[in-house]
């Protein structure tokens, strides 16, 4: 009698324990990424520059948090400037064409290429982009 008390004792503690975790015992998870400024950089001039900011929305507890250090940064645009690892645009073309986006790209869970995939995106644009060809 006194082990079947002593086993509803510990499956007791047990799951008072794993209700008391945050986010029910589960890792947060990634489900968006959005990028600031949203509305994008127009660059107005050779060298120019802009910064961007990844912030990722969680769930399991929902939060909102800076990730910029945590994804990929391309430009998808070719010969339109420079992106680095911190999100720091740089306009390197003379004339004040071209247009595209910035991409911030996450794999979810990190390092693994077959999970999946969480993209969020800003416009960048030359200056003079609507007199372009």
């Amino acid at each position: 009698m006194k082990g079947k008390w002593f086993s509803i004792a510990v499956l007791m503690v047990v799951g008072a324990t794993l209700m008391s975790q945050p986010s029910c015992a589960r890792s947060q998870q990634l489900v968006a990424i959005t990028l600031q400024p949203s509305g994008g950089f127009v660059f107005e001039g050779y060298n120019a520059a802009g910064q961007f900011t990844a912030y990722g929305s969680f769930i399991h507890p929902p939060e909102t948090k800076d990730i910029s250090d945590k994804v990929v940064w391309t430009l998808d645009i070719a010969n339109f400037g420079t992106i680095t690892q911190t999100g720091l645009v740089t306009y390197t073309r003379t004339d004040g064409c071209g247009s595209g986006l910035v991409n911030a790209t996450y794999n979810n869970p990190p390092g693994n290429p077959s999970g999946s995939v969480i993209l969020g995106s800003a416009p960048v644009s030359g200056w003079k982009n609507a007199n372009c060809q």
